[in-house]
């Protein structure tokens, strides 16, 4: 996951057997993962789901730790795409970082488990890798492009980083209070998220 890999069209057959098995296995641990809760996750217990001896899934993981890693960049991937989907309506600045916001919300609504295997463990290659840069620097360049166009104003300190990072502070702030201790409260609460983030927003725009 963290490597750009040439398409499929341009692998050899094994190349391609060795990929979709490595996919079946990362999609099966993912399945695991969140039915039983990683503590309940083991390299045996995949092995056993899939009719594969351990031995054969460290052919394509080195340990637990890389499979559970790989399965967190995949996740951070998958975040990002529905995400740059919903944003494609966007007009404005404005409008990108309200949708952004809101889709960020709503994928950790629908993927609690995967959320928290994102975000609240311990810190990993997937966390410090390419998706989540891609994320961090999607959301500075949309920052950076609403300055250019006049359409987001800078205040001394409040730059275009600082701004970035209170966006993604404010939506992961209420991502990880709707996949925890409000998981099962207010059915008005995406309103009320549109209407924080609106506020936030209106704060640095003209």
């Amino acid at each position: 996951m963290f490597t750009e890999q040439p398409p499929d069209s341009e692998r050899s057959p094994q190349a391609r057997r060795l990929a979709q098995t490595r996919e079946a296995i990362l999609q099966n641990a993912r399945q695991m993962i969140v039915m039983q809760g990683i503590e309940g996750f083991s390299i045996r217990a995949l092995a056993d789901s899939i009719d594969y001896t351990p031995g054969a899934l460290y052919k394509y993981f080195s340990s637990k730790e890389a499979l559970v890693d790989a399965v967190r960049a995949d996740c951070f991937e998958e975040l990002n795409n529905y995400i740059a989907q919903q944003v494609l309506t966007a007009v404005t600045t404005s409008d990108m970082l309200l949708l952004g916001g809101l889709a960020y919300i709503e994928y950790a609504r629908q993927h609690p488990q995967e959320y928290h295997l994102m975000f609240n463990m311990e810190p990993s290659q997937a966390t410090s890798g390419e998706q989540r840069a891609i994320a961090m620097r999607t959301l500075l360049q949309i920052v950076q492009l609403g300055i250019a166009q006049g359409q987001i104003v800078v205040q001394g300190a409040y730059d275009a980083a600082a701004i970035a990072y209170h966006c993604w502070a404010i939506v992961h702030g209420m991502a990880s209070l709707q996949t925890t201790v409000l998981l099962d409260e207010r059915h008005d609460l995406p309103e009320v998220n549109r209407l924080i983030l609106q506020k936030v927003i209106e704060g640095f725009t003209p």
